[in-house]
């Protein structure tokens, strides 16, 4: 074996993965981000698909994630993204979707978002008479929601500022962002009442359109360090000490500019033509069944003590 060789099989051997812990892995995708990071790597409106860190799958549970990205925190930190909060209308269908869901399950009013963006979800569930909060990592996005009228605090969770328990916590978009997904499902599990439910958006890997598209799919960007399926979703949800009640196919909102815009990156440049004023001010309901919308309720099996989470930025 060459000595690159064996630097590689020893640096993957002391990988431990984020969802079962097991030791053994193996490179899956060579990394082609930039190499020196800033925030702009991490725009929830990154267009850049197909960029991301070195990629390694987990032999035991099949787990693919970014062990080169786990600390990332200074990033989100200091995110600003104007590009988002202009489709602030079409992502407020889509939180309000969310909620249809989930209230057909929920008991209680209180209501926490972790990873809560603009305050897209709180204004969502304030508009129902829910008592609602969101934590946000980014100073930029917290100040737009608090701006707007919105519970939004500037943290990462778990935080003391968010403290109690909750009927309702909603992770849309937030699970693929963090390096100890286990742990931040512990430290929500912890936070929930006694019949509280959990709400868990994030893309499917194993779905069709990620097969189809291979390493240029939508989702492979530098902000998306973990990509879960079904097995691995489930996997991770029972170590933390939760239950799938059911899963969903959720559908998104999008204006047809933002649609085309996205669309027309896969490309040439030659043909990438403008899009005409109009499309702003259409919506278009999109569904491509490549993520998962998760309710969770609390399981049988007790989780481990809180560590930090890590990063929860919305990518909404």
């Amino acid at each position: 074996m060459s000595t690159a060789r064996a630097d590689i099989a020893a640096r993957q051997s002391a990988i431990r993965c984020w969802v079962c812990e097991g030791s053994q892995t193996y490179l899956v995708k060579k990394s082609n981000r930039a190499s020196e990071l800033s925030w702009r790597d991490f725009l929830i409106t990154d267009m850049r698909y197909g960029v991301t860190g070195e990629l390694v799958r987990c032999k035991g549970c099949g787990f693919l994630f970014c062990p080169e990205l786990a600390d990332v925190d200074r990033f989100y930190e200091g995110l600003e993204d104007p590009g988002y909060e202009e489709t602030r209308g079409e992502r407020l269908k889509q939180m309000r979707r969310v909620l249809d869901r989930a209230q057909k399950y929920l008991a209680g009013s209180r209501v926490l978002d972790v990873g809560a963006g603009a305050g897209i979800m709180v204004e969502a569930a304030n508009e129902r008479g829910l008592d609602a909060v969101g934590i946000e990592p980014s100073a930029w996005l917290a100040a737009v929601a608090r701006e707007r009228g919105l519970p939004v605090i500037h943290g990462f969770f778990p935080n003391r500022s968010v403290s109690g328990s909750y009927d309702l916590v909603t992770l849309v978009d937030v699970l693929e962002h963090v390096s100890h997904p286990v742990q931040m499902l512990r430290d929500i599990r912890a936070q929930l009442g006694p019949s509280g439910i959990v709400v868990v958006n994030t893309p499917d890997v194993s779905s069709v359109a990620a097969r189809l598209l291979g390493s240029k799919w939508w989702h492979f960007r530098t902000a998306h360090i973990g990509y879960f399926d079904r097995r691995t979703l489930e996997m991770a949800c029972l170590r933390a000490g939760l239950r799938i009640v059911r899963l969903f196919r959720p559908s998104w909102y999008l204006d047809a500019d933002y649609l085309w815009r996205r669309v027309v990156s896969y490309l040439p440049a030659r043909l990438a033509l403008t899009p005409p004023s109009i499309l702003k001010r259409i919506t278009i309901p999109l569904n491509l069944r490549d993520s998962w919308m998760a309710i969770l309720e609390k399981g049988v099996a007790e989780p481990e003590a809180s560590v930090i989470s890590g990063p929860q930025s919305s990518a909404r």
